[in-house]
């Protein structure tokens, strides 16, 4: 009897979890990320998801007004170990941008005036062939 069991248990202990693929990991992690900020108190507006070519730089546009606070929110997959993240405006200068060299990008801010504005999205390291990532622009009023 106690072989059976032994035996039984064997295939459960030896078991690994497959790995995940880039994009499910990057939804699990905006997944993680967003009830965070909807709990800080922020509107999410806008998600993207997309994939960075290495040396390149992703961008898209969005209207934001100066009477909301904004946070923008870029997160990088496995491959990406220093994602970059820049919010410009319409005249060209760069309103908010995050300078740490992570995964994880984050941009907090209130336009000193609306309008339309840019938001690049880069990597100077990347180490992956998938080097997927989502930008979550959330908002709430001053």
């Amino acid at each position: 009897m106690r072989l059976l069991f032994l035996l039984l248990l064997t295939p459960l202990a030896l078991a690994e979890e497959p790995p995940k693929d880039p994009l499910t990991e990057l939804y699990s992690k905006l997944g993680a990320v967003s009830p965070k900020v909807v709990k800080a108190g922020f509107t999410i507006l806008h998600v993207e998801f997309d994939r960075l070519a290495p040396g390149g730089e992703y961008s898209f546009k969005r209207e934001l007004s100066a009477k909301n606070k904004y946070k923008l929110v870029g997160v990088g997959a496995k491959g990406i170990t220093d994602l970059t993240l820049r919010l410009i405006d319409a005249k060209g200068k760069v309103e908010g941008s995050d300078p740490r060299p992570d995964s994880v990008a984050i941009v907090n801010l209130v336009p000193k005036a609306g309008g339309m504005f840019t938001i690049k999205v880069g990597a100077s390291k990347i180490t992956s062939d998938h080097p997927y990532f989502f930008c979550l622009i959330a908002s709430k009023p001053k």
